[in-house]
């Protein structure tokens, strides 16, 4: 817990006990999370919480690096914890099965500066695959 509290802080995000109990509550659950589910969830700790301040605070949390967000099947925001919190540049393979995610840091497009005379400035990337444990069954 106290890594996600010093990437917050570092990041100069205040701790509130919103987003408090949101790293808690990924932290517990180890799987990813529909905004939904986060506030179905948090209501019962937290009694004055909406829709848009969870929404809010999960885009917060992704941009410093402490969740990440998943796009699933079902066409849904998914977030899921990012436990490479440490590296600056990595991305994310997802089991289309359970839903764990893992980190890929390997990144074959990190030093690619132009694709197709257009100027590289960032890139996203989601690999969605099935675990090994899924794969056993």
């Amino acid at each position: 817990m106290e890594k996600y509290l010093e990437k917050l802080k570092n990041y100069g995000l205040k701790l509130t006990p919103r987003r408090q109990a949101i790293i808690e509550l990924f932290l517990n659950c180890k799987s990813h999370m529909t905004p939904e589910v986060v506030l179905h969830k948090l209501k019962i700790k937290i009694k004055c919480c909406g829709v848009p301040g969870i929404y809010r605070n999960l885009e917060s949390l992704v941009e410093c690096g402490i969740l990440t967000r998943i796009q699933q099947f079902d066409r849904k925001r998914h977030y899921s914890l990012c436990s490479c919190i440490h590296d600056k540049h990595h991305h994310h393979i997802t089991c289309i099965k359970c839903g764990k995610v893992d980190v890929i840091k390997d990144c074959s497009l990190h030093s690619v500066k132009k694709i197709n005379g257009y100027k590289v400035v960032s890139h996203f990337m989601q690999v969605n695959g099935i675990c090994p444990e899924c794969s056993k069954k």
